[in-house]
């Protein structure tokens, strides 16, 4: 049988739920606000990388880099970044196996939080 001749298999894409769309929105838009709005103080290639991440749909990865980097680098935020991070964190479901988005007390407690 010719590959033309067969049948072709279709496999079924998973259902969501308006609920989980919306969070799925939710944590792109978010995420993708929070590092460009923190842009301006990440290295190019860094900010690129997360850029790739946010693109993707990687936002776990995206997340945990971002803490790492404003934990690791001292990176100076705003008592409304630091907000906007805790509330990113907590849309978290499944943060197993991050090392910064798996232990958001911590994260947020080493941030380097300036007054706006």
């Amino acid at each position: 049988m010719e590959s033309s001749e067969r049948p072709r298999r279709t496999r079924e894409r998973p259902r969501r739920t308006q609920e989980q769309i919306d969070r799925i929105n939710k944590l792109n838009k978010e995420s993708r606000d929070l590092l460009e709005r923190l842009a301006d103080r990440l290295p190019a290639e860094t900010l690129a990388q997360y850029r790739t991440f946010s693109d993707v749909g990687e936002w776990g990865e995206l997340v945990d880099g971002l803490c790492a980097s404003l934990v690791k680098r001292q990176i100076a935020v705003t008592t409304a970044e630091h907000d906007s991070l805790a509330e990113l964190m907590e849309m978290f479901n499944n943060n197993e196996g991050y090392a910064y988005l798996g232990d958001p007390e911590r994260v947020l407690s080493q941030l380097a939080v300036v007054p706006a």
